[in-house]
């Protein structure tokens, strides 16, 4: 199976990639924020959820891809 057509890698993928937008959007935050202006303290919170979130999402997409195999390993015992 490949990896387009394998729901759980796609999902992963998408995870991925919004969790890397979200620590570029804090990298360019800190940035801003060392080149001496005042962004938004909520601006970088809102990227801590949105960053947390991912992650956890990215964790149970990777659980879900995980209990198939557990099942068949337990299954082949």
């Amino acid at each position: 199976m490949s990896d387009n057509q394998n729901p759980y890698l796609q999902n992963l993928r998408q995870l991925n990639n919004r969790f890397e937008s979200t620590a570029e959007q804090i990298s360019d935050f800190n940035r801003r924020q060392a080149d001496g202006e005042h962004p938004d303290p909520s601006e970088f919170m809102d990227l801590l959820s949105k960053q947390s979130v991912t992650r956890t999402a990215m964790s149970a997409q990777f659980g879900l891809m995980q209990k198939p195999l557990k099942t068949v390993l337990n299954e082949t015992r």
